[in-house]
């Protein structure tokens, strides 16, 4: 059972910032006031700012516009909002934000995003199309399409078709496609078609992508691509 708490009614000057709050399944449009469903809170705390916390399954949509706060939830979702943050919660999803703060969660899927930072992530931190990606002591993290990204303190990283990419300290790094790439302290890292690879301590696999013969040469399908094997360049800066 759904149980709204509304409050007295803004002026009619007043920009109303509406929030699509989806419950099991139940949607219900949440503008000022307290929403409370199984043990759960919805409140709308200034116009625009809606706190979400202790749902076992919530999903929030905005218009483009608004802030909000997850916090200790299952699985919070987040589509089209203005910013979004989630504190220690389970599984985490967002499409479609300006601005995305994730921290002491255990897995986050993030697409469509300006400014991100993921801190604290004990199982995957997924990111697909982001401005400003900043990663800290993730399990594993997987990113493609974002233009500027620093990831640091991760035992596992991938990156594909990136901008700047600058590694610290990670266990294994998958590069593939990306610009500008910097490597420090990774104990194996794996670089295949990038830009520029600068390497202050660690150890690289430069991997040059196949050359592919013309279509219009005939010759056998075998020979039409050469493999250059990885040569593993250690680098150690005093």
């Amino acid at each position: 059972m759904v149980a709204v708490d509304p409050k007295a009614l803004a002026s009619a000057g007043e920009v109303q910032h509406q929030f699509t709050v989806v419950i099991d399944g139940v949607e219900t449009v949440v503008s000022e006031g307290v929403l409370r469903c199984n043990g759960g809170t919805a409140t709308v705390v200034s116009p625009g700012v809606l706190e979400v916390s202790r749902f076992q399954h919530v999903v929030v949509r905005g218009t483009g516009a608004g802030d909000v706060r997850f916090t200790r939830c299952a699985y919070a979702a987040a589509e089209d909002c203005g910013a979004a943050s989630f504190d220690r919660c389970a599984a985490v999803r967002v499409d479609g934000a300006r601005e995305v703060a994730v921290r002491r969660c255990r897995a986050a899927d993030v697409e469509r995003a300006g400014a991100v930072a993921i801190r604290r992530c004990r199982g995957a931190a997924r990111v697909r199309g982001a401005g400003e990606l900043r990663v800290g002591r993730c399990r594993e993290a997987d990113f493609a399409g974002c233009a500027d990204v620093a990831v640091a303190r991760c035992r596992a990283a991938r990156a594909d078709w990136c901008g700047a990419l600058a590694l610290g300290r990670c266990g294994s790094a998958d590069v593939t496609r990306c610009g500008a790439v910097r490597v420090d302290r990774c104990r194996v890292a794996a670089v295949s078609g990038c830009g520029s690879v600068a390497v202050r301590r660690g150890k690289v696999s430069m991997v040059e992508a196949p050359k592919v013969a013309p279509v219009c040469q005939e010759q056998d399908m075998y020979e039409q691509a050469e493999h250059v094997l990885a040569a593993p360049v250690e680098i150690m800066s005093k």
